[in-house]
């Protein structure tokens, strides 16, 4: 070394040993952790349990180079991504086995069932365990269900014992497949003699307080030099205070996603809801200290990253929808990581029973502290700035009360540097909004409280999925600056359609994927209160210049009159402008439907009781024509009024047998015995619908029109139906339709022979053409009352 170098180096020793004598408190534990407090923590040896391994197995099926031995070989996929079981590719007949072979002579205990997070995730199964030496009489240990998630599942046997098999029926699995990652067995060690001797000087496992008045004597009689040191910095106050808020937290329980996804028919919600803020490194060798669990079941996972080009041409990098898993026991756990990532507390559970929150201490020397913002817990922009400015992970996490923000930290810190609250709060409303049309109030938040989890992938736009939604890094700056958001219609609209994702299950079938996701989205213009609607309007004032015509005579880009009146058209086929539907033509549907029994008042809680009776009235048909007409009869009851001549004119009563293409191929199947039955059921209902199917709720000089609104059928003249008082006139000259006095109608239509004939076109324009497919022999004109009368024009 020079000897400038050497100064350099003396100098600056001698500045830091005088900083650290002149605080009061000595920060004994940095960030990042120092390489001794890491070796120390290496040097523990605990009792762990005892990994119990198969010596043989066989499946009942499997694919070549995935039999059942790649399931017990010790490889994880994040090691070795082809070592794991996995069910033939091409006939997977169900019940799987699997059955797995033991010396017996250890006790097994529990097993660990670890997915490949993808096909082949158990679902239903039985679990049947023997102890006969030649395995001829197996015992059922018990039934489960998997739910085919993603995450590890453990069975703990209710009594010990020297198994010499145990046999897993699969009975479903993710995808009609079946596959195993690892599965492992263990003999649980129920040595707790260095827990006993922590507890002479802690006032619990977690290692987090002291008890009173304990003396140096008492520390430095602790078997292990680790705990004596964590026990110092406790006694003489240098345990650095910004590290110990994120490594001895209380994780408080949440809802199991899958048993709520199932029940509100969702999308599921992430179950990472409980950050730690604290980053690993692969292999690194961690600590983890739980306290009282009161008997529930708590894991950790490590959430790291994965390459994809998902909706993208090149491959890009996105945060990992889940990753290793690790079950936690009360007391000492330590851990090898197998990836790089952010630790999470996974602790997911019945909330009727109102779960006591968990304490967790997570020592120095087991990862690095990086920190998070939770909005209930820092409150402020001022801390929020701080955390951020102290984080050094690649991502940082905000936890809001409805959504937590995984960004890229860089992306924070260059758009949101000083302020998160807006944001927060405006995605957190928003998530509110749409929980309020599906109707759950009287679940959430005692019965459910997950959070959604948005993360920043690094390619792709914006999506949304099971577990995640996703807002490229790119984009971040239009939906965290709430100016940002207010400023372009889109940047509201965008995000509302992927968390619409999440929420529509109830309300959707093959036809409507792409549509019935904007109920929400036009929801939250309306609740944001700047941006009118969005959609196709129901007729042009040239509706016949927009009929387009394809080498199989199908019509595409038409218009409702044309689809209705014209062509008679099913719902299924009004064209096509995004993934096999005319979305911006369906999302009308729904929104007329809010628009009159919301804003007008006929039934402020019409949505919500029909998201309730879709629940609780499914259909399991893959014809989504059962779903379509499922819909119209809930509907009706939902609002106690008989919808036919509303669902008539949006072409769910016309007969269709194809085959359809949306997010899979669908035989889309509508017969006359089932419209008719419909039809029936929903005649049962005295009053009958006003005709709101002509309803708009824009027009000229609204913020963010981008469609040309009709000059009749505005929302308000829905609210309390007036009379037609002035005399109007219309008059046909060749094709166009001109009327005059036309304002108080909602609606002109082409009928046959007089007011109450065939429909046979209609606009909601004082000015329109009417197409040439349309026999004008015996037609006549008529205006629309807002009750539902018809009055014949005279020219």
């Amino acid at each position: 070394m020079k000897i400038a170098n050497k100064l350099t180096f003396l100098f600056l020793f001698i500045f830091i040993f005088n900083g650290i004598q002149a605080c009061s408190k000595t920060q004994i534990f940095a960030t990042p952790n120092p390489p001794e407090e890491e070796n120390k923590i290496k040097d523990i040896v605990l009792p762990e349990d005892i990994q119990v391994i198969p010596y043989g197995g066989k499946a009942s099926e499997c694919q070549p180079g995935a039999d059942i031995d790649k399931s017990y070989d010790g490889l994880f996929t994040t090691e070795l991504s082809e070592s794991h079981y996995h069910s033939s590719w091409s006939n997977t007949t169900f019940p799987v086995t699997l059955e797995y072979f033991f010396k017996g002579d250890t006790d097994i205990n529990y097993v660990i069932y670890h997915t490949r997070s993808g096909n082949g995730n158990f679902g239903e199964l039985e679990v049947y365990t023997s102890t006969d030496p030649d395995r001829k009489q197996y015992t059922l240990q018990g039934t489960y269900d998997f739910k085919m998630k993603n995450d590890p599942s453990r069975i703990v046997f209710k009594e010990n014992m020297k198994a010499t098999g145990i046999k897993f029926v699969v009975k479903s699995g993710l995808g009609n497949f079946v596959s195993c990652d690892e599965m492992l067995f263990f003999k649980k060690n129920t040595d707790k003699t260095l827990e006993n001797e922590l507890l002479t000087v802690f006032k619990d496992i977690t290692c987090s307080e002291l008890k009173p008045d304990v003396t140096d004597e008492k520390i430095n009689n602790l078997p292990n030099e680790y705990f004596i040191h964590i026990a110092k910095v406790l006694k003489n106050g240098s345990y650095d205070e910004w590290e110990k808020e994120f490594r001895i937290r209380n994780y408080n329980a949440y809802s199991d996603i899958n048993e709520w996804a199932e029940k509100l028919m969702t999308k599921h919600y992430s179950s990472l809801d409980n950050l730690t803020g604290i980053a690993v490194e692969k292999d690194d060798e961690i600590l983890v200290l739980v306290g009282d669990t009161d008997g529930h079941e708590v894991s950790l996972q490590c959430v790291g990253e994965e390459k994809t080009n998902f909706w993208a041409e090149k491959e890009y990098v996105q945060t990992a929808a889940s990753g290793s898993v690790y079950y936690l026991e009360p007391g000492i756990n330590k851990i090898k990581v197998r990836n790089k990532g952010q630790l999470f507390v996974m602790y997911n559970c019945d909330l009727t029973n109102h779960p006591k929150p968990i304490k967790i201490h997570i020592p120095p020397g087991s990862g690095t502290v990086s920190g998070f913002f939770d909005l209930k817990e820092h409150k402020t922009n001022t801390k929020y700035a701080e955390l951020l400015a102290k984080s050094t992970d690649k991502y940082f996490g905000v936890r809001g009360d409805k959504i937590i923000f995984y960004f890229h930290r860089d992306k924070l810190r260059e758009f949101v540097k000083d302020e998160i609250l807006s944001a927060i709060n405006l995605w957190d409303n928003i998530i509110s909004w749409e929980q309020e049309l599906m109707g759950i109030e009287n679940v959430r938040p005692s019965q459910v409280n997950n959070h959604l989890f948005a993360i920043s992938p690094e390619g792709a736009y914006m999506w949304a999925s099971d577990y995640r939604i996703a807002f490229v890094y790119t984009y971040l700056e239009n939906i965290l600056l709430y100016d940002k958001v207010m400023s372009a219609k889109d940047n509201a609209w965008g995000p509302a359609h992927e968390i619409g994702h999440i929420h529509q299950q109830a309300i959707d079938w093959p036809s409507s994927t792409e549509s019935s996701n904007n109920l929400f989205s036009n929801f939250i213009l309306y609740k944001l209160g700047k941006y009118c609607s969005r959609g196709t309007e129901l007729n042009l004032p040239k509706a016949a210049d927009n009929r387009m015509t394809d080498n199989d005579g199908n019509i595409t880009g038409m218009t409702l009159s044309e689809a209705h009146c014209v062509l008679n058209r099913p719902w299924c086929k009004f064209g096509s402008n995004y993934q096999g539907e005319n979305t911006e033509l369906h999302m009308r549907m729904n929104w007329q439907l809010w628009n009159y029994y919301h804003r007008c008042g006929h039934k402020p809680d019409f949505w919500q009781k029909l998201f309730r009776l879709m629940r609780d009235n499914r259909t399991n048909s893959n014809n989504p024509g059962e779903k379509q007409l499922l819909f119209a009869r809930m509907a009706c009851e939902a609002a106690q009024e008989d919808l036919t001549e509303f669902f008539e004119m949006w072409g769910f009563f016309v007969p269709v047998n194809t085959q359809i293409e949306q997010y899979g191929h669908y035989n889309y199947i509508v017969t006359e015995d089932m419209i008719n039955e419909t039809k029936q059921a929903m005649s049962r209902y005295r009053t009958k619908a006003k005709p709101f199917y002509y309803l708009e709720d824009r027009k000229a000089g609204d913020t963010g029109l981008d469609t040309t609104p009709p000059d009749v059928g505005y929302y308000t003249q829905f609210t309390k139906p007036s009379p037609i008082t002035k005399k109007i006139k219309g008059a046909i000259n060749g094709r166009e339709v001109a009327i005059t006095n036309g304002e108080e109608a909602v609606a002109f239509e082409l009928r046959e022979k007089d007011a109450n004939g065939k429909l046979l076109y209609f606009s909601t324009f004082t000015r329109f053409e009417i197409p040439a497919s349309v026999s004008l022999t015996y037609a006549k004109l008529c205006a629309v009352q807002a009750d539902g009368k018809r009055i014949l024009l005279s020219e």
